[in-house]
């Protein structure tokens, strides 16, 4: 535990509660130790709790800008760009001291002592750089994508009625309204859906997004490759939903009729929160993640139920559930138009990438070990952003029509 007393930082550690005076230590030493991995585990925790105060977030972004300034190029901010790299290293810091994840009760990870700290962070960090000078446009893509480019996704979904009827959504409208005498678009064109209509089902292809208010207020972004199937009233003593792929939940608040979203694995059950569901049945896991408020968590294997806190999310993997705490936005900003992606495997940038793109990507032979640090925005073409992946990860891809595979 660390204490700040004029000045001076006191750390706790150890069954006797030790304490070590870190007295007339510079966070830039400190942080230059780190980058050569020569930072002992005391030095670490101090870093880590000057990344976590509120009152210094000047100096944070200072550090970072003095350290990689000579880097950055181009015309964003530079501000902007020192806080990727801020987040990836704080988040890299978290890690190793073992308090970013859990499972069942809570279980802190072990201290990793890996010697490649230093190196690794290093090559997330010049990656970092690399990828958003790609995607602010200061570097074209890569002419060989030319012929094959791919334009990104757009607002299409179709709307299903329980009698058979299929709607094929106005891309333009980018969102439908629910209440108890229609269903329309946000604008207020009226959908013409017969009377009797109980049940409907909100479908995107891949390539594809769409926005629905249902009939209780609540707001739901559904994702590409998605389904959510809902009343057009609640009627009953819960509001129950069910979804399949990935949305992003902005639950109205009514304590007494709680709002419960079904998956092919899990429920979770809510009052009123915002939360992230990715439950794609070809990634083989469930993704819950809460922004705000509370949710429970149900598995359908008999696991103990869950109840989450506002920044952790629940995996549930082979029928056991993990629970950590993780950055909310790495898994909702794509319903801010962004990709965001840190330390992610490359395998799993990849299926986000055919999904919004529809494509199909060859998995054979993809390394395990290339993780991806990036933002980038969803509205880029695909030459943009495979050149860009190119860069960081060291690697080539081959374009065949809509088909993507790793060149060695």
């Amino acid at each position: 535990m660390l204490f700040f007393v004029s000045g001076v930082y006191l750390f706790v550690t150890g069954a006797n509660r030790a304490i070590i005076k870190m007295e007339n230590i510079h966070i830039e030493e400190l942080f230059k130790k780190y980058l050569l991995g020569t930072i002992t585990e005391e030095e670490l925790r101090y870093l880590n709790d000057f990344f976590q105060r509120p009152d210094n977030l000047e100096e944070q972004d200072a550090l970072f800008i003095d350290h990689f300034s000579k880097d950055f190029i181009g015309s964003s901010p530079l501000d902007a760009k020192a806080a990727i790299v801020k987040d990836a290293a704080w988040q890299e810091i978290q890690q190793r001291l073992g308090i970013t994840a859990t499972k069942h009760k809570y279980k802190r990870l072990s201290w990793w002592k890996g010697a490649a700290a230093a190196a690794g962070l290093l090559l997330v960090l010049s990656s970092g750089f690399y990828l958003y000078r790609e995607y602010t446009g200061n570097r074209t893509a890569a002419t060989r994508f030319a012929d094959v480019d791919i334009p990104p996704g757009t607002n299409r979904a179709t709307l299903t009625t329980s009698n058979g009827t299929v709607f094929q959504l106005n891309g333009a409208k980018e969102e439908i309204v629910i209440d108890k005498e229609s269903i329309r678009y946000k604008d207020g064109d009226i959908l013409p859906v017969k009377d009797g209509v109980r049940l409907v089902t909100l479908s995107t292809p891949r390539g594809g997004q769409y926005r629905v208010t249902l009939s209780d207020g609540t707001r739901v972004w559904l994702n590409a490759a998605s389904s959510l199937s809902y009343p057009t009233t609640f009627n009953g003593k819960d509001r129950e939903v069910t979804l399949h792929g990935e949305a992003y939940f902005e639950v109205a608040q009514q304590a007494s009729q709680p709002f419960i979203v079904h998956t092919p694995k899990q429920d979770i059950k809510v009052l009123g929160t915002e939360f992230n569901i990715n439950c794609y049945q070809d990634e083989g896991q469930t993704l819950t993640t809460l922004v705000t408020g509370s949710v429970r968590v149900e598995g359908r294997g008999g696991e103990k139920p869950l109840q989450l806190h506002p920044g952790e999310q629940a995996v549930l993997d082979n029928e056991d559930f993990t629970v950590s705490m993780v950055d909310v936005s790495l898994y909702t900003a794509w319903k801010d138009g962004d990709f965001r992606f840190r330390a992610t495997p490359l395998v799993e940038v990849l299926h986000q990438i055919e999904r919004w793109y529809d494509l199909d990507v060859d998995y054979t032979g993809i390394p395990e070990d290339i993780k991806i640090h990036a933002s980038i925005r969803r509205d880029k073409k695909l030459s943009t952003v495979l050149h860009a992946l190119e860069k960081i990860g060291d690697i080539k891809f081959e374009v065949k029509d809509r088909n993507i595979r790793l060149v060695h």
